[in-house]
């Protein structure tokens, strides 16, 4: 008979396995506490035996798992989400609807982390281990060894080089036990491709899917709710010195003197202040709003004339995505993984990396140009829902499960 719920305190682990069925697992001192099977799901018997399982790793808890649950459980593939943070990803704007478990894995090589997850392992049995992050990754590996028992799905967002230094890196990229890689954008598969991974182990599209109701509109800072100008243009940034918005800065003084009225809005963190610095030598640093940090950022994105991505490097960012989704015009440096989904001309603008002239021309053409900005919006508009939606990107989890599994 189960015992009592621990309390959050303890922070106990938690497993529920999601889609075909449901099931829950815990561990209190050390010592396997076992929680009922839900009244609306199959017995753990059908856990145990369902033809493909997929222990999922991610970072954080957001709505898009229950509804990828739902895809892979329809497909007669049982689900069972495990993340590393307890604190939401409330940077979809999206409350989570599927509870995970909460398994810490901070360094690799940590017994007691590496011990819960040879459990986790050992209890769902896994036909696949999907890992969105390296260190999840290599945990995955160890906990296995020497038998692999499961399949290792790894996602790589950013284009990065391997360290080749890094043990594991070596593991992930050199061994045979990562059996397929999936790649955000074409410009992580081809990274990877230059790093001695074959083009048989990769698969190709985003991680997360969106829906529309998630972007209705929302209450603004007081900062924001009024313009100061008659055009309005945004980023949406941590400032780094990759994200090139120092370039965005001087496009807007270049905007200025063609007489063209308008205000810049940077939302993100300025740790360093560098950012603040740049802005406050520049002559149009009175035009000039650091938001700092807004989680989510798209309800400010909406107030956006037009989107900026002036990144000298980048990956699939996903400012775009929601800038498609709010009916905002974007213009966009053609680096990494932009060009995947910012075509130029047809949904919007793409310049060179580093170039504040050509910067402030696409921009000027999107302020100034109202049927221009209006077909951006409405094919922005269609490649959301034929790449972004919900239940697309759950139909590409769906394939790549199954192209593990054949």
């Amino acid at each position: 008979m189960a015992g009592p719920r621990p309390s959050t305190a303890r922070k106990p682990g938690r497993l529920r396995a999601l889609g075909s069925c449901v099931l829950e697992i815990g561990y209190r001192h050390h010592h396997r506490w076992a929680m009922p099977v839900t009244p609306a799901g199959p017995s753990a018997e059908v856990v145990r035996s369902s033809l493909v399982k997929v222990l999922f790793f991610q970072h954080a808890a957001n709505e898009f798992m229950s509804q990828l649950a739902e895809t892979l459980g329809a497909a007669g593939i049982t689900t069972a989400f495990v993340c590393f943070s307890e604190t939401p990803d409330s940077g979809h704007g999206v409350t989570p609807a599927a509870e995970p478990y909460f398994l810490p894995m901070k360094s690799r090589l940590n017994p007691a982390a590496l011990f819960r997850l040879r459990r986790l392992i050992d209890r769902f049995q896994p036909n696949i281990i999907y890992c969105s992050t390296a260190l999840a990754c290599f945990n995955s590996i160890i906990a296995q060894f020497p038998k692999k028992s499961s399949k290792l799905v790894f996602y790589r967002g950013a284009i990065r080089r391997p360290n080749w230094i890094s043990p594991s890196d070596l593991l992930i990229f050199k061994s045979r036990w990562v059996d397929m890689f999936h790649c955000a954008c074409s410009a992580v598969a081809n990274s990877l491709c230059r790093a001695g991974v074959s083009p048989e182990k990769l698969f190709v599209f985003p991680a997360i899917g969106y829906s529309i109701s998630q972007f209705s509109p929302q209450p603004l800072p007081a900062n924001l709710e009024k313009r100061n100008a008659r055009h309005r243009i945004g980023a949406v940034a941590n400032y780094r010195k990759v994200k090139g918005l120092e370039y965005l800065v001087d496009a807007l003084e270049l905007l200025t003197c063609r007489g063209l009225d308008v205000e810049l809005v940077i939302v993100g963190a300025d740790k360093s202040h560098t950012l603040a610095q740049y802005v406050s030598k520049s002559p149009v640093a009175s035009r000039v709003v650091l938001a700092g940090p807004i989680v989510p950022a798209w309800p400010v994105i909406r107030t956006f004339d037009c989107l900026t991505l002036p990144s000298l490097r980048e990956g699939l960012n996903k400012t775009v995505i929601e800038a498609f989704a709010c009916d905002v015009p974007v213009v966009a440096t053609n680096v990494g993984g932009t060009p995947d989904v910012v075509i130029h001309g047809r949904n919007g603008l793409l310049v060179q990396p580093g170039n504040s002239a050509q910067l402030a021309d696409a921009i000027e053409k999107v302020l100034t140009d109202v049927r221009l900005a209006t077909k951006f919006k409405v094919e922005g508009k269609r490649v959301f829902q034929e790449k972004f939606e919900v239940s697309v990107v759950s139909s590409k989890y769906v394939e790549l499960f199954r192209s593990v599994t054949t």
